[in-house]
C-alpha cells in the first residue's frame, strides 16, 4: 500500500474520531425513531424522538427531536398532538435553529386544523418574528391571499399600509410593496400601480432584489396598456441592462431576460410598427441568449418579418440557419412559407395548420390544429 493511501486513511480514521459525540442514549433513541419512522409507525417513532429530545446533550440534537416529534404526530393526524409538540419546541428553545419552522409549523396547522383567524394571526407574527426565514415570503403572499378574500385588493392596501408597516426596513418589505402595486394593478389603479412598481425595483435593485425583474416586467405590461408603448420598451431594458454574463460556471441568466428581450421585438413590431428595430431585436435574442428556448422563435419571428418587408435573401437566410440550428423545431418544416428556394424534405411531417393560417393571414380554420406540436 502507498504512502499516500496510509496516510489518507489515517486522516479518515483521525477525523472520525474528531468528530463530536452525541451521547449513547440519545444516539439509540434517535436510531430507534427514524427506524420506527421510516416503517410507518409514527407513535412508536414520536416516542423515540422524544426521548432522544430529553436525554441530547446539544441544543441543535434536542430541537430537531422535538421537531420530529410534531412531524411524526402530524404524519398520522394527530393534529392536538403535533401542536403541542411545536408549543414544547418553541417554549423550550424560542431562539433556537428550529424555532423559525416551528412557529411557522404551527401557524399553518392551527390554519388549517383549528381556528383560522388565530391562525393567520400567528402567521403574521411568525412572519415578524423570523423575517429571514425561508418560509417568510410565502408567509407574506398566502398572508395577502386571506387579506384579499376576506375584503378584496382593497383590505390588502389596507393591510399594507397598517400592519405590515412593521416588515419596514426588513427583508420583506420589498414583498409587502410588490403585493399592494400589484393590488392596485387589479383596481385599474394602474399609474399608482406603475409607480410604485418602478419605485421598488430602484429601491432593490439587482442583485439584492428578488423583484426587481417582476417589477419591472408589470411595470411595462401596464405602460402598454396606458398606450405608452416606448416607456414600456424603457422599462424592459433597465431589466436587461443587469444581465450579466457567466464564462465558467454556472449561470446568471434569470427567467424574465430572454422574455423582455421578446417583448421589446414585439412592442417595435405590434405597437409601434418599426419592423426594422423588431428585425433588430429578435436577432439580438437569438445572438445574446445562448440558453434561451426562444431562440427559435426569434428567428422565425425576424424571418417573418423579413420576408413581409420583401428581404427574400435575407428571410432565406434565416430559415436556413433555423433549420440548421434548430432541426427539431416546429418552424423547421415551414421554412417554405418563408422562402421558396425551401422545400419539404421527402416523408418530413407536414407543417402545422395553424401556423400556415398565420403567415397566410386566414382565421377560417381552427387554429388548434391536431398535426402541431
Amino acid at each position: 500500500m502507498s504512502t499516500k493511501r496510509v496516510a489518507g486513511f489515517v486522516l479518515a480514521w483521525w477525523l472520525v474520531g474528531c468528530g463530536p459525540s452525541l451521547g449513547d442514549a440519545y444516539e439509540r433513541s434517535f436510531a430507534a425513531g427514524q427506524r420506527a419512522h421510516h416503517a410507518g409507525r409514527y407513535e412508536e417513532a414520536a416516542e423515540s424522538y422524544d426521548e432522544a429530545a430529553r436525554v441530547a446533550e446539544r441544543v441543535k440534537d434536542r430541537d430537531e427531536a422535538l421537531f420530529l416529534v410534531a412531524r411524526m404526530h402530524e404524519r398520522r393526524g394527530a393534529h392536538v398532538e403535533a401542536k403541542a409538540a411545536l408549543q414544547k419546541l418553541a417554549e423550550t428553545s424560542p431562539d433556537g435553529p428550529r424555532a423559525g419552522r416551528a412557529a411557522f409549523e404551527l401557524a399553518d396547522l392551527e390554519i388549517t386544523h383549528g381556528d383560522a383567524e388565530r391562525g393567520y394571526g400567528m402567521l403574521f407574527d411568525a412572519t415578524a418574528r423570523h423575517t429571514k426565514h425561508g418560509l417568510a415570503r410565502r408567509a407574506v403572499k398566502r398572508i395577502v391571499e386571506h387579506e384579499r378574500e376576506r375584503g378584496g385588493d382593497e383590505a390588502v392596501l389596507a393591510w399594507a399600509k397598517g400592519p405590515a408597516r412593521i416588515l419596514r426596513n426588513t427583508d420583506l418589505e420589498e414583498n409587502v410593496d410588490y403585493e399592494a402595486a400589484l393590488a392596485l394593478e387589479r383596481l385599474g389603479r394602474l399609474a399608482e400601480a406603475r409607480d410604485a412598481l418602478v419605485a421598488l425595483s430602484v429601491a432593490h435593485p439587482y442583485p439584492y432584489g428578488t423583484l426587481t425583474d417582476d417589477a419591472l416586467w408589470h411595470a411595462s405590461l401596464i405602460e402598454e396598456k396606458l398606450g405608452r408603448y416606448e416607456a414600456a420598451i424603457t422599462h424592459l431594458r433597465t431589466l436587461l441592462a443587469a444581465r450579466e454574463s457567466s464564462h465558467l460556471t454556472g449561470s446568471y441568466e434569470r427567467p424574465r431576460y430572454s422574455p423582455a428581450q421578446m417583448r421589446i421585438a414585439a412592442l417595435y413590431r405590434d405597437r409601434l410598427h418599426d419592423h426594422r428595430a423588431a428585425r433588430r431585436e429578435m436577432h439580438k435574442l437569438y445572438a445574446d441568449h445562448p440558453t434561451s428556448d426562444l431562440r427559435d422563435d426569434a428567428l422565425w419571428a425576424e424571418a417573418r418579418l423579413a420576408h413581409e418587408d420583401g428581404d427574400k435573401d435575407e428571410a432565406c437566410d434565416l430559415v436556413t440557419r433555423l433549420r440548421k440550428d434548430f432541426s427539431d423545431s416546429r418552424y423547421a418544416r415551414c421554412a417554405h412559407l418563408v422562402c421558396d428556394e425551401m422545400r419539404p424534405a421527402p416523408n418530413e411531417k407536414p407543417c402545422a395548420g395553424y401556423i400556415e393560417q398565420e403567415v397566410s393571414g386566414r382565421k377560417d380554420e381552427d387554429p388548434a390544429d391536431p398535426a402541431a406540436d
